[in-house]
């Protein structure tokens, strides 16, 4: 049976990156380039993504099919919602994020990643619930050769709905490397590179990898210092804060603090 034809009610969630867009193609494919009705592409917008990655997202959806935006809100009694958006109306200054941050009053850090829970889980279940969704499966972007993440999933008694087509066809980086190849829409993300996906300062990705991208987008991690500033926290408290990783990252020596850590939010 093709792993990439799908049964409703289900999401695909789409994080922007080459390989879930990767899988959106794949089970368009399958279906004949007509999503059932019950079958939702979702993007959970963190407003943090980098700015051709909207852009990646909006040629997707003018070219294939169409993509729920969503982000996490408050709602006029302070309590979580969601709301709907678009390419013209995102977010693209980190307020979802701040707004989270503001109702929990404390940030996320590898231990409680509550960006994930909330501002991607829990909106887009949020979401689907307000269509009178009782049950969904969840397909995650999540290829053959990452089964470390594959088996964590899998073992995520949270999501136990979860099915990740890619790794059952059995398809891995080079196979998405080849089909972008391929493509007039590819995601142009700087120097080629998938560093800068998802939330670009992310405090889970690897300490080289921020020095990296404050190397070539100077700018990119000043909401991130910002925060650290404001609240006087720490996203990691095992490393230096943002502010010192832009700053060294124009000096000679590069450093290590450790692997990036993974969660729900795939390339």
């Amino acid at each position: 049976m093709n792993p990439y034809a799908i049964d409703g009610p289900a999401v695909i969630s789409f994080s922007g990156g080459r390989s879930s867009g990767f899988m959106l193609w794949n089970i368009l494919e399958a279906h004949k380039g007509m999503l059932p009705d019950d079958v939702k592409v979702i993007f959970a917008n963190t407003g943090l993504e980098h700015h051709e990655t909207y852009e990646f997202i909006h040629r997707i959806e003018k070219a294939w099919c169409d993509v729920v935006w969503l982000e996490y809100a408050l709602n006029d009694e302070n309590k979580h919602d969601f709301k709907i958006v678009d390419y013209k109306s995102a977010s693209r200054n980190g307020e979802p994020f701040e707004q989270l941050i503001q109702k929990k009053k404390y940030l996320p850090n590898p231990v409680a990643r509550i960006c994930t829970a909330d501002l991607k889980i829990r909106t887009i279940s949020r979401y689907l619930k307000s269509l009178d969704w009782i049950e969904w499966f969840n397909h995650v972007g999540l290829r053959a050769d990452e089964q470390r993440r594959v088996q964590r999933l899998k073992n995520d008694t949270k999501a136990n709905k979860a099915i990740m087509p890619m790794s059952e066809a059995g398809h891995d980086l080079k196979d998405v490397q080849a089909f972008w190849d391929k493509q007039k829409i590819d995601l142009k993300l700087p120097i080629n590179s998938n560093i800068f996906g998802n939330c670009v300062g992310c405090y889970l990705k690897g300490y080289g990898k921020l020095e990296a991208i404050a190397r070539h987008e100077p700018d990119a991690l000043d909401w991130w210092i910002e925060t650290e500033r404001k609240t006087g926290i720490k996203f990691r408290i095992d490393r230096p804060d943002y502010a010192t990783i832009k700053r060294d990252a124009h000096l000679q020596q590069a450093f290590d603090f450790g692997d990036s850590v993974s969660c729900f939010c795939t390339d």
